[in-house]
C-alpha cells in the first residue's frame, strides 16, 4: 500500500502537471489551470472552497475570482447538500463534452484536408499516368491516415456518448 506522504506527494505532482496542461492546452491562467485540475482529481464528489484553499495554498480572494472564472467558463460548476450551506465544487461533465466535441471537430477538419490532397494527389498522378511503387506508397499513407482518422472520431464519439450516458443515469 502507498503511504499516505507518498499519496500525496503524487497528488500534488499531478495536479502540476495536469495545471501546466490546461495552461498552455486551454490558455487559462496558473491558479485556475490547477484549481481545474484538482477539482478534476476530486472526481464526482467536488471540493469545498475551504478544501482547495487548504490543498493549493492561495488567498481567498484569488481563489474566490478563479472560481468564479472557471464557472462563467463552463469549466466546473457547484452543489449542495441538505443541511450543509457549503458550495461542492466539480469540473463541469458539460465541458468535457465540449472539449470532446472540439476534438471531433478538429479531427473532421484535418480529415477534410487530407481527402482533398488525396484527392488532388490522385489527379495530378492519374494525368502524368506515372505510378510509380513511390507514387503508390504515397497514395497508400494518405489513404491509411484518412482511416487513422475515421477511427478516432469514432472512438471520440463512443467516447462521448459514453460520457452522456453515464451522466444520465446518475
Amino acid at each position: 500500500m502507498i503511504e499516505d506522504v507518498e499519496l500525496i506527494k503524487l497528488k500534488k505532482e499531478l495536479i502540476e502537471e495536469m495545471g501546466v496542461y490546461f495552461e498552455c492546452q486551454d490558455m487559462l491562467s496558473p491558479l485556475s489551470s490547477r484549481i481545474f485540475g484538482y477539482l478534476a482529481l476530486a472526481g464526482d464528489e467536488g471540493a469545498t472552497f475551504d478544501e482547495i484553499l487548504e490543498e493549493l495554498q492561495v488567498s481567498k480572494s484569488s481563489l474566490s475570482t478563479n472560481l468564479q472564472l472557471l464557472q462563467s467558463m463552463g469549466r466546473i460548476g457547484y452543489y449542495t447538500k441538505p443541511g450543509d450551506r457549503r458550495r461542492y465544487f466539480k469540473a463541469s461533465v458539460d465541458n468535457m463534452i465540449n472539449r470532446l466535441d472540439d476534438k471531433i471537430n478538429s479531427w473532421k477538419k484535418e480529415r477534410e484536408l487530407h481527402v482533398k490532397v488525396l484527392n488532388y494527389r490522385e489527379k495530378t498522378l492519374s494525368a502524368d499516368d506515372k505510378l510509380t511503387m513511390k507514387n503508390r506508397k504515397d497514395l497508400s499513407f494518405n489513404k491509411h491516415y484518412i482511416e487513422f482518422v475515421d477511427a478516432m472520431i469514432e472512438n471520440l464519439c463512443k467516447l462521448k456518448n459514453n460520457l452522456i450516458t453515464v451522466n444520465q443515469v446518475q
